[in-house]
């Protein structure tokens, strides 16, 4: 068993930019990295018996990583440094990110990619990716993987499920901002809700999850040409097409709303729908979209979606 962890390990926060949902029937989603997604620094314990324990303040989480704990945070914690052997005691974990957790932003991906790396940090690429999603399996079951391989990359990457992630090849990056809505959501419930529509009307919604799947090939030639109008003019409509699929709300329709009328170039939900959080294409003078977001009690979080 491994005695040490790293100084400090980080990884990157996820927005869906194109294809939620669709991606469960086979279609590509599109993804982000958002860079400031969640750093975790290792500090020895005064007493090397103690178990480990994990403090995320900005996540309101503070416990001690016990075997037999049935905190998943816990168990999603200790099952990943397993894979690498890591201790088990002796260690104090602080976190620190700007990013809400269970907001569809990849929160958890992020913490089980950062302790992969606080254990393993000379490990390659795919077997952080590969320990993540172990840990992954405790709070979603089945992930697809996505998730995972967006907070260890970072950049924009497609994905289908079953098939290899492809990195986008931007030609440049571009701003970004989260709105949250406040709003809780779970991603099962609102998968399940489109499932059941889906079975209710299939010669209806079939078509809505194809046109899904085509944005996202046009959100990726937009972004290989850096034509963010076309990017938002994708994003538009795809967020009518998800809300279409029944996990719309009005509060996430808002948000989009202001948006626009603040001259963003696009504004969408993103992930499981039903709250969570808006992604927008803010404007050259973002004054307006910062003013009307106070006034709503929205603190954006703006980021730069990097190659």
């Amino acid at each position: 068993m491994r005695s040490d962890l790293a100084p400090s390990a980080e990884a990157f926060g996820k927005v869906i930019l194109l294809g939620e949902h669709s991606v469960v029937y086979g279609h590509p989603a599109l993804a982000a990295g958002l860079p400031q997604g969640l750093r975790l620094e290792a500090r020895r314990s005064p007493n090397s018996a103690e178990a480990i324990s994990l403090s995320i303040p900005a996540w309101e989480l503070e416990l001690a990583l016990t075997p037999g704990s049935e905190h998943p945070v816990a168990q999603a914690a200790l099952a990943v440094l397993d894979v690498f052997d890591g201790p088990r005691t002796g260690w104090r974990i602080v976190g620190e990110t700007h990013l809400p957790s269970r907001a569809g932003l990849g929160s958890s991906a992020a913490l089980t990619v950062a302790l992969a790396r606080l254990v393993a940090p000379e490990a390659p690429v795919d077997a952080i990716i590969d320990a993540s999603i172990v840990g992954e399996r405790v709070f979603h079951g089945e992930p697809s993987g996505l998730d995972s391989a967006v907070a260890a990359r970072g950049g924009v990457l497609r994905f289908v499920r079953g098939e290899a992630v492809q990195e986008i090849a931007m030609s440049a990056g571009f701003p970004l901002w989260i709105l949250p809505s406040g709003m809780p959501r779970s991603t099962a419930v609102e998968v399940a809700k489109v499932r059941a529509r889906h079975d209710r009307l299939p010669r209806l919604m079939t078509p809505v999850l194809d046109a899904l799947g085509v944005a996202v090939d046009l959100g990726v030639d937009a972004l290989i040409s850096n034509d963010l109008m076309l990017l938002g003019e994708v994003m538009k409509v795809s967020h009518e097409l998800v809300s279409g699929l029944g996990v719309g709300a009005p509060k996430l329709d808002q948000l989009v709303s202001q948006a626009l009328a603040h001259g963003s170039a696009g504004a969408k939900l993103t992930g499981a729908g039903g709250g969570g959080c808006v992604i927008a294409l803010p404007p050259t003078d973002p004054s307006g979209l910062r003013q009307a977001c106070a006034e709503l009690g929205v603190v954006p979080l703006e980021v730069e979606v990097v190659r």
